[in-house]
């Protein structure tokens, strides 16, 4: 969980609303808090999405991975990171008199925001769309009495609205899948690396087919590869992971990726896979 209450300030606060933070869906979203507005005591991180084409900031690891399993299932349609509550002091119901003076800077009378980590957009078969926020429990997060009443009002806000929340700790967080999501992540446009479209379902086809023909190991497909481009070393592993961004390719992800594991390790999709059960906990 996060609070803005860093030089809490209602300058800052107005700032912030006028930025446009918090604010949007999709690529035009805006996250509350950025890698530049919040002294993190995680390693802070900026994804480019593949969802929403957009940088994803990041406080920690365990945010981190959590969106790497957002990002590859695919029943979610959209990624809202450090989302404000912004209309919560309008909820008297669900704050009384001694919650709202917490959340109140001491010096200023400015309010906290609190937000929630994610704010996630789900699609079902049937096309129906549904919102669930989730907040990443870090350990610390449970060494003081202040930040478990926070909890529990973020918990009220989204009872009231209607949409499903809950806290995730790092023990539900499939550490393996978003690590292998991570190696892989960045080669999903291969059109950054200024590949054509030609160029990616020819190539694409000629790896695919070595990886078929399941003799020797991964890595010995790939050199094979490169060879019939002349050499030029590490473009079947660009295109390899690749594959497996767009799921034309499968491989056990609850292992790490080991370029030395059999070619037979590897299941081709006809269709572009389908991982809508991705390990995102809830």
């Amino acid at each position: 969980m996060s609070k803005f209450n860093y030089d809490a300030s209602d300058a800052k606060l107005q700032r912030f609303i006028k930025e446009g933070r918090g604010q949007g869906r999709g690529a035009e979203y805006q996250p509350w808090l950025n890698v530049h507005s919040i002294a993190s005591r995680g390693r802070v991180s900026r994804v480019s999405g593949w969802k929403t084409g957009r940088v994803h900031h990041f406080l920690s690891d365990n945010e981190t991975r959590y969106f790497y399993l957002c990002e590859w299932s695919d029943a979610v349609i959209d990624i809202r990171e450090h989302y404000p509550l912004m209309d919560l002091y309008e909820m008297t119901d669900i704050l009384d008199d001694d919650l709202t003076k917490k959340l109140m800077d001491r010096k200023t009378g400015t309010p906290h925001i609190l937000t929630s980590t994610f704010l996630l957009t789900m699609k079902n078969e049937q096309g129906q769309e549904r919102h669930f926020a989730r907040n990443i429990k870090e350990a610390r997060d449970f060494e003081k009495n202040s930040v478990i009443e926070r909890y529990e009002v973020i918990r009220r806000y989204w009872h009231k609205k209607g949409i499903p929340w809950g806290l995730v700790s790092s023990f539900e967080i499939n550490a393996a899948w978003a690590k292998n999501i991570e190696w892989l992540h960045a080669a999903r446009r291969l059109s950054d690396w200024g590949y054509s479209e030609q160029q990616i379902a020819g190539e694409s086809q000629s790896l695919m087919e070595l990886l078929n023909g399941g003799k020797g190991t991964i890595k010995n497909a790939i050199e094979r590869f490169d060879s019939q481009l002349s050499g030029e070393q590490g473009k079947g592993l660009l295109m390899l992971k690749h594959l497996l961004a767009t799921k034309q390719i499968k491989i056990d992800m609850d292992k790490p990726i080991d370029l030395n594991h059999s070619a037979k390790s590897i299941d081709i999709v006809d269709n572009k896979g389908s991982d809508a059960g991705a390990k995102i906990s809830s």
